[in-house]
């Protein structure tokens, strides 16, 4: 991209389709609008301004992604017959998505730097890990969940969330040719028309160019 008087390039992505039950997660870019002059001090060249949102695209997904599965609504699982509590530990997970652990650590590790998938994996809510690597009477491997992730009503402990990923604003703030911050605005799932006070959060991201791939540093929620 040409470099004009402005200081740096805001590339807005929209979100446009979440599928819950499918996980189905569509982005696209809608418009590129310079920034204001001294806003920010680096401006990419097209091939990485290009680079930068096609690998926002995929990590904001992915964000989200993890972001469900780990915190706010977990996966199926299989509950043990009259249901007792499991003798591992581990409640059995049923899901065409992920069937073994490394479906997961490909999903967690392809998306954060190193120190933050190794935290996600192991104690993303500060409890120990919520799924490990489980082995049935056939010597299969599976996923296992927690079974202090699951309530006594047999639902998955996630957390309280009052804002939607359906359609998020996505702000690209490149800093240079490995760092680019995102502004990610969400809305309330119940927004009210009449008053925009309190109905959208703002959410900041870093993704940042290691060994060739583009990483964020930070689940964000």
């Amino acid at each position: 991209m040409t470099k004009k008087n402005t200081a740096a390039t805001i590339v807005t992505i929209i979100v446009a389709l979440l599928a819950i039950g499918a996980t189905l997660f569509l982005l696209y870019k809608m418009s590129q609008e310079q920034a204001q002059e001294n806003d920010y001090v680096y401006v990419p060249t097209e091939e990485i301004n290009n680079e930068m949102n096609d690998n926002a695209v995929i990590l904001v997904k992915n964000n989200c992604e993890v972001f469900r599965v780990f915190l706010q609504y977990g996966l199926a699982y299989e509950p043990e017959p009259y249901n007792n509590l499991p003798e591992d530990k581990l409640y059995t997970v049923k899901s065409d998505k992920y069937t073994t652990m490394a479906d997961l650590e490909k999903l967690v590790k392809s998306t954060f730097v190193e120190k933050e998938a190794e935290r996600i994996l192991t104690n993303v809510n500060g409890n120990g890990a919520v799924f490990a690597e489980e082995t049935n009477y056939s010597g299969e491997k599976g996923i296992g969940l927690a079974m202090e992730m699951v309530d006594k009503d047999g639902r998955f402990k996630g957390i309280a969330y009052d804002y939607s990923w359906t359609s998020p604003r996505v702000i690209l703030k490149p800093q240079s040719a490995t760092a680019c911050n995102i502004e990610i605005e969400l809305t309330k799932e119940t927004a009210s028309e009449e008053s925009s006070d309190g109905n959208s959060i703002k959410l900041n991201a870093t993704m940042t160019k290691v060994n060739g791939k583009w990483l964020l540093e930070k689940l964000v929620y």
